[in-house]
């Protein structure tokens, strides 16, 4: 009776060193899984046989080696850090990111920038100055005109399509989460099923748990896990999945006449994220890259109009970091255009305006596309809800009739002295007066070129702070996904030496069921057998 205990004894540990075996071949084998988190075999020992007492002892025997677990190497709050920190620095980097883009579409990194083409119409404005009625002091003045014009079309064109790039980001991300949400989903039933029937389900909830990673950088989530395995996410505070449920996200216009668009939830109809209120890390609603977007991305198109009222523009395009590029340097660029066409095109059309070396009178330089400048004796005036109507970077030409012949420039006050160089001092005068206004709402105002050395210092130094932030960011993301790495992660080394330590002991226990099997063979066999 006591050999086949023995027997069972041996056969225990051969069961729990052939399960600790195959779950170390297991995590071998994924060992670059992205996600996976290793396993581990808890055995414990089983129950004892009283066989006897000893004085007042009880006299035990131990029945075996038995299984209890097979478990992941998890810690939930690495876990909750790792996607906080994470969330994080997808918020950030969206901004550091939008920075970066209209730092290279100014080119004032690389490339020929906005300000050396300024520099050069100015210098060419100087020249006319000297030499009014020099044919190649005009030339050379409507030459720095015209790539002046393009620059500035060509700056916003690009800030417009990068504004239509993150638009194409937010329905990405949108999708994203619609589909990581339906995974979620699809892995709580997994894992349900299998659990509930005594199973380990380890695997699914690696799964689940990468989607939960992929999906806290996209948005800020909150989740916790029932008694029966479902894990329920939030996201912004609303139910993304729950059980048996995804709640999607849709998209709407994002302002009327915008081609962008906004999430909403489909279940209510009300946007996923409330943007009217200040975001900030003491506030710990600095998360999710589909909100950095967001931000960075605006509602519209801004243009200078949006500078003009400055409750408005804090509220409405400030938060934006591109909205905020586009009317800033929309307001730089109809400055420049309004300073010279309102003194050689004045707005009230008359017959004292200047001359142009042919006699003409009242031809502005920089013409709208698609309007002239009067309607008959009126000035067509700018109207914000016509943008064809604004003297806008994208909406400028220089006039043809200009570039034709450049006797028209209206630059001379008296056709008696076309040598007399009076307009084109006013403009110079114009052009150093500090006539705009470096904040909307602050006091202080600047000349056109300050103003522009302004508004590249200040995207200058938002895109340092947004980077700094992202870099920070990435550092402690970095930090935390070691520490996961390191105690979660699958080690090629420590996982050989387990396989060693399990054969040895699936060995042992082999042993010792080869040394029963030949005393039972002994005592069965060659015992007890009288006569022979």
């Amino acid at each position: 009776m006591s050999s086949i205990s023995s027997l069972s004894r041996a056969v225990s540990g051969l069961r729990a060193n052939q399960q600790a075996l195959q779950s170390t071949a297991h995590n071998l084998a994924n060992v670059n899984t992205p996600g996976y988190v290793r396993q581990q075999i808890l055995m414990k020992e089983s129950n004892y046989l009283k066989i006897g007492t000893s004085g007042n002892s009880n006299l035990m025997v131990g029945m075996g080696t038995d299984v209890e677990c097979l478990r992941q190497v998890r810690d939930m709050f690495l876990d909750g850090a790792f996607r906080n920190e994470a969330s994080r620095y997808g918020y950030y980097r969206s901004g550091a990111e939008t920075v970066q883009e209209i730092e290279t579409v100014l080119g004032e990194i690389e490339g020929e920038s906005m300000e050396t083409v300024l520099n050069k119409f100015y210098k060419s404005l100087n020249e006319l100055s000297k030499h009014p009625d020099g044919r190649e002091a005009r030339g050379t003045f409507v030459q720095s005109a015209v790539l002046f014009v393009n620059k500035a079309n060509l700056v916003m064109e690009q800030l417009n399509e990068y504004q239509l790039n993150l638009n194409k980001q937010v329905i990405d991300n949108v999708d994203e989460i619609n589909r990581l949400g339906e995974e979620i989903d699809r892995l709580n039933k997994e894992i349900v099923k299998y659990e509930l029937n005594g199973d380990n389900a380890n695997d699914y909830r690696d799964a689940r748990n990468l989607a939960l990673d992929k999906l806290s950088h996209i948005v800020d989530i909150t989740y916790s896990e029932d008694k029966t395995g479902n894990v329920n996410v939030k996201a912004e505070g609303h139910n993304l999945v729950s059980v048996d449920h995804v709640y999607k996200i849709e998209l709407e216009q994002s302002v009327p006449n915008s081609p962008l668009v906004s999430p909403i939830w489909e279940d209510t109809g009300k946007r996923v994220f409330n943007l009217d209120t200040e975001i900030s890390a003491e506030r710990e609603n600095d998360k999710g890259s589909l909100k950095g977007l967001l931000m960075a991305r605006g509602t519209r198109q801004a243009n200078w109009m949006d500078t003009k009222k400055a409750d408005e523009y804090n509220k409405n395009v400030k938060p934006s970091i591109l909205m905020t590029a586009q009317a800033k340097f929309d307001l730089f660029v109809h400055s420049v255009v309004t300073t010279i066409n309102d003194i050689v095109a004045p707005r009230g059309k008359g017959t004292d305006s200047p001359y142009g070396l042919d006699g003409s009178q009242n031809i502005e330089v920089f013409k709208r596309i698609n309007m002239d400048r009067y309607n008959g004796s009126t000035y067509n005036g700018e109207d914000k809800t016509n943008y064809s109507s604004l003297y806008s970077a994208g909406n400028l030409e220089i006039n043809p009739e200009i570039l034709n012949d450049y006797d028209k420039i209206c630059i001379t006050e008296d056709l008696t002295k076309v040598q007399d160089n009076n307009i084109v001092e006013d403009i110079i005068k114009k052009w150093q007066e500090p006539n705009i206004t470096e904040y909307p709402g602050c006091e202080a105002k600047l000349n056109i070129n300050k103003y522009y050395i302004s508004f590249v210092g200040e995207i200058g130094n938002l895109g340092k702070s947004a980077r700094t932030q992202m870099d920070n960011q990435q550092i402690l993301v970095a930090q935390i996904d070691n520490q996961r790495s390191t105690f979660m992660g699958v080690s090629s080394d420590e996982e050989l030496g387990n396989m060693m330590k399990y054969q040895h002991a699936y060995n042992a226990s082999a042993r010792v069921v080869t040394v029963v099997d030949q005393m039972l063979d002994q005592v069965i066999n060659r015992l007890g057998i009288v006569g022979r």
